[in-house]
Parts: C-alpha cells; sequence; structure tokens
C-alpha cells in the first residue's frame, strides 16, 4: 500500500507529465544543489564517491532517503555481477518542474533522466547504454547556511515496480473476465489480424517516457489516459504498442480490449486481464515462462529465446499474479531481451534489472 500511496504522492505534485513547468522563484543556489545532488548520486550507483553529506545525520526522515539511495547501489552492483556485466558510467539529467520555497522549507518536483553504460566482461563489443526515467518529489531544508534533502519520494526502476492491476473495478468492464472473453469476437482474417513489429517496437521508443533515450520530447502519447496516478501505467503503454491504429502494431481492438472515449477497458489496461486476453485471443501464446535461472540458464533456454522476438511481451509474476508488462525493443550480445515500459520509465533495459530472483517471467510471443 505504501507504494499505491507514492503513486499518489507522485500524481499530484508532477500533475500530468505532458505538463509545462510552471514560472518558479527557484534560485541559482536550489538549482545547483540538485544537479550536485543527482550527479553524485549518479556516479555513487557505480563507484564509492560520498552522498552522505546531501542529507542530515540525526533526521529519521533523511537518514531513510539516505538508506534507500545505500539499498539501491548494493542491488544494481549485485544485479551487475550476476549478468557478468561491467557498468562503466552512470549519467543523468535533470528537468526540474516546480521549486516552492516556504518559510523554512523548499518543496521540489522534478525528473531524473539517467543513461546508463555498460558492457559484458570481458568486453567484445562496443558498449551498449540503456535509460531510466524517474519522477521525485523532495523537501529541502536549510541548516547553518547548507541546503540538505529532509525526505524525498519517488518510483525506482531498480526496485520491484507497481501491481496496476488492483485499481481497476467494474466503472468500465462490469462482466466476468472468462465469460467476456468467451464471448469476444476477434477476426481471424490474416489481413486484419497481421501484426506490425517494425511500428510496435518504434512506438515503445518514441513514447517511452521519462527515461533517457526516449523520443517524442520525453512525453507520452497524448493520445491516451495517463494511468500513473491510479495504479501504473504499464498494462495501458503495452496495450498501445502493440493497438495503435497509425503508430503501434495495430492488432485490431475487440469488445473487451479497446480504448474509447478516453478510457482503456481492463483487458486494456490491467495487467492480470491482458494476459488472459492475449491468450484466449490468439493474439498471443506463452514460449517460455520461469525465474531467471530457469529460463536463462535451463536447458530450454536457447530454444526460448530463439521464439520470442521485439515486439513481444514480458509479463512478471508473483504468487500467479501479473504485477507487470515490458516490450520487448530488442537483443543484448547475449541474445537475451532489452525491453521498454511505463511507470518506472525504462529505455532499451535489460529484462531482468529491477527484480528478485523468485520474479516469474511470462514471455508471450504476438502472434504475426
Amino acid at each position: 500500500m505504501r507504494r499505491i500511496a507514492w503513486i499518489i504522492v507522485l500524481s499530484l505534485m508532477l500533475g500530468p507529465f505532458q505538463a509545462s513547468a510552471e514560472p518558479s522563484s527557484e534560485t541559482e543556489e536550489i538549482r545547483n544543489f540538485l544537479t550536485e545532488l543527482y550527479r553524485a548520486r549518479s556516479e555513487f550507483l557505480i563507484r564509492d564517491v560520498p552522498i552522505d553529506t546531501f542529507y542530515f545525520e540525526k533526521v529519521p526522515t533523511s537518514q531513510q532517503a539516505l538508506y534507500l539511495e545505500k539499498k539501491r547501489k548494493a542491488y544494481f552492483q549485485a544485479w551487475a555481477n550476476k549478468r557478468d556485466i561491467i557498468v562503466h558510467a552512470a549519467e543523468g539529467t535533470l528537468k526540474i518542474f516546480r521549486i516552492r520555497p516556504t518559510d523554512s522549507l523548499i518543496k521540489v518536483s522534478l525528473v531524473h533522466r539517467l543513461k546508463v553504460t555498460y558492457s559484458y566482461a570481458p568486453g567484445s563489443k562496443t558498449p551498449a547504454e540503456f535509460g531510466l526515467g524517474t519522477r521525485h518529489v523532495l523537501t529541502l531544508k536549510k541548516e547553518n547556511g547548507q541546503l540538505r534533502v529532509l525526505k524525498e519520494w519517488y518510483l525506482d526502476p531498480l526496485d520491484i515496480d507497481s501491481d496496476d492491476a488492483w485499481f481497476y473495478r467494474s466503472s468500465i468492464e462490469s462482466e466476468p473476465e472468462t465469460e467476456s472473453l468467451k464471448s469476444d469476437t476477434v477476426s481471424k482474417s490474416p489481413q486484419k489480424r497481421r501484426y506490425n513489429r517494425e511500428k510496435a517496437v518504434a512506438y515503445a521508443d518514441k513514447y517511452a517516457g521519462s527515461a533517457w533515450g526516449a523520443g517524442n520530447d520525453n512525453r507520452y502519447n497524448p493520445k491516451y489516459r495517463d494511468y500513473t496516478g491510479i495504479g501504473g501505467d504499464c498494462t495501458n503503454f503495452v496495450s498501445q504498442v502493440i493497438g495503435d491504429p497509425a503508430e503501434g502494431g495495430g492488432l485490431p481492438m475487440t469488445h473487451t480490449w479497446r480504448y474509447s472515449a478516453g478510457n482503456g477497458s481492463r483487458a486494456w489496461v490491467s495487467t492480470d486481464a491482458l494476459k488472459s486476453f492475449l491468450l484466449y485471443s490468439g493474439y498471443g501464446k506463452i514460449v517460455g515462462s520461469g525465474t531467471f535461472d530457469q529460463i536463462v540458464r535451463g536447458p530450454s533456454a536457447p530454444a526460448i529465446w530463439s521464439k520470442l522476438q521485439p515486439g513481444d511481451l514480458i509479463a512478471y509474476m508473483y504468487n500467479n499474479d501479473v504485477d507487470h508488462f515490458a516490450v520487448v525493443v530488442g537483443k543484448d550480445e547475449r541474445g537475451l531481451p532489452l525491453i521498454n515500459c511505463h511507470t518506472t520509465d525504462r529505455y532499451h533495459v535489460p529484462f531482468d534489472l529491477g527484480w528478485e530472483n523468485y520474479t516469474h517471467f511470462v514471455l508471450i510471443h504476438i502472434a504475426d
């Protein structure tokens, strides 16, 4: 529930990502502090540099923010070690939306875009790059002439993504899911059903949001509602990628899976419902599933990855519930997928970054 609260807080503070920054009374001192804070934190992710001076030593909320930075560093380095990856650089840029000084505190909302350069060890090819994007809400305080972080909220791409299946109720789809899928009509005509993979991947790259590397000036597609503040936008984004008729993969919408009148149906925006729809309708089929070790290091791994193509999907599951969806946009030099997704925005990121050993990955091939 804490993660859901954070989504709501971020949504209220930042507003829709498409919104432009408002005029503010920010000072050069605050901007310089924020620039140095995020520069140091980006470098801290991959090497030992001091960041403690940006935080209050004896203030619990400040120390909690510092603890989370140390925790994400430990996770990221453990992940890179497990994947036999060398991280060469982590470089970020800021887009500050609002700075609101009060008598003693300064409220800030911003977006941090991080570019990570990496290669496999030993590096046999040109280093690759991926991008992350995070929306932050901070409270700063000056003490003894020094600005420090009092508290901070953000959804971390190096942490498990939120479950965006919880929020969608019967306001749009009231019928039971299985019955709806059984009664749905999906055209079997190859001409109507053809999936355009190249356009789907191009759409995923263009509208990957705040992540470094994304197009469209780091904005979501304004044709669609942003569900970030009401549970998560990952499934809505995946549905756009495979179903947008103008720029995306062009799969025909149906009664069950559709976007109309400013809203997506349950199957369009809810993780478990989309997975069920894809499998019932014949739009998709599972070509592999399991934990990271099972699908990457198991005996059937080569056969699994040969069936997964750019434009296909990965569902991330816990306890038989789908928590997240991502779009495959390419493969790395070892043939493992790179993904784009929303809510915590990712661009060409290794598919397992931000997930745990017990995550169950479901690989879904979209029928051409």
